[in-house]
């Protein structure tokens, strides 16, 4: 009887410490945060708050990095291949609109969802694919200027 305890007191510490470890995943996710804040990106929470994003299943954080765009209003959301106008519907009958949809296109795949409001972009990625993502993103949302 005393080793089925001594074996059950085992087996619970082992499951307690094993759950408080974290995942390599998630590890990967906190490093790629960290450096993306050294970057400048601000890393803000979808669950509490005012959320914008209709992407339910994404991740529960968003980024936000400055608009230097002229495009000050825009709300997209991937649909499989394509990253598609969720609103204003008013923006798909703006005389350049073929022009920003071009160059929405040549973005990353990873970006699930993007919102360009007057003095910042949000976006909605998938971390897992790392920081040469990440920098790959900020890059091509870089080179939007000319809207």
């Amino acid at each position: 009887m005393e080793y089925f305890v001594f074996i059950l007191a085992i087996l619970l510490l082992v499951g307690s410490i094993s759950i408080a470890m974290p995942s390599k995943s998630s590890r990967k996710i906190s490093k790629i945060r960290m450096e993306a804040q050294m970057m400048g990106i601000k890393i803000s929470s979808t669950i509490y708050g005012k959320n914008k994003f209709k992407n339910k299943n994404s991740n529960p954080v968003s980024y936000q990095i400055k608009n230097t765009t002229s495009f000050k209003e825009g709300h997209f959301i991937r649909d499989k291949t394509d990253l598609i106008l969720y609103s204003p519907v008013k923006l798909k009958y703006v005389e350049n609109f073929e022009s920003i949809e071009k160059q929405l296109k040549n973005l990353s795949k990873s970006i699930d969802e993007l919102i360009f409001t007057e003095s910042f972009i949000f976006f909605l990625w998938k971390e897992l694919d790392g920081l040469k993502e990440l920098k790959n993103i900020l890059d091509e949302l870089g080179n939007l200027k000319n809207f």
